[in-house]
C-alpha cells in the first residue's frame, strides 16, 4: 500500500501568502470595515480564492498558479475603485494585500523552478 505524503509548502513566499490571505479573510473585523458589506464580502471571498490557490502550491510549482495569484493581487488593488469602497482602511488594506501578494507571485515567477526541492524518494544532487 502506497503511503500518502504530505509535503507543507517548503518557500517562503507561500507561507507568506497563506498568512495574507488569513489576514484579507479576518481583517474586516480588526479594521473596523465590517459594517461595509461590499467591502467585507470582498475581503472574505477573495481570501478564500487565494487560500484555495495556495492549497494547490502545496503539491507542486506551477506557474498558472503564480499567474492567478498575480491577477488576484491586481484585483485587491483596482478593487476599492470598481466596488466603491467608503472605508479607508479597507481600500489601504487591500491595496497593501494586493501589492504584497503580486510581487510574492511575481519573485516566484522570476525564480521560477530553476530551484526546484527534491521530491520524495529522490536525492539531491552532490
Amino acid at each position: 500500500m502506497a503511503r500518502i505524503q504530505f509535503n507543507p509548502p517548503i518557500h517562503w513566499e507561500s507561507w507568506c501568502s497563506w498568512l495574507l490571505s488569513i489576514w484579507l479573510c479576518i481583517s474586516p473585523g480588526p479594521l473596523k470595515y465590517d459594517a461595509e458589506p461590499t467591502a467585507t464580502t470582498a475581503a472574505v471571498l477573495t481570501g478564500f480564492v487565494l487560500i484555495c490557490t495556495e492549497i494547490v502550491t502545496i503539491s507542486t510549482f506551477r506557474l498558472w498558479e503564480e499567474w492567478i495569484n498575480v491577477l488576484i493581487g491586481s484585483w485587491l488593488i483596482a478593487a476599492p475603485w470598481l466596488l466603491r469602497f467608503s472605508s479607508p482602511s479597507a481600500t489601504i488594506n487591500f491595496v497593501i494585500i494586493g501589492l504584497l501578494v503580486a510581487t510574492l507571485a511575481l519573485y516566484e515567477l522570476w525564480r521560477g523552478p530553476n530551484e526546484k526541492e527534491p521530491k520524495a524518494g529522490e536525492q539531491e544532487p552532490q
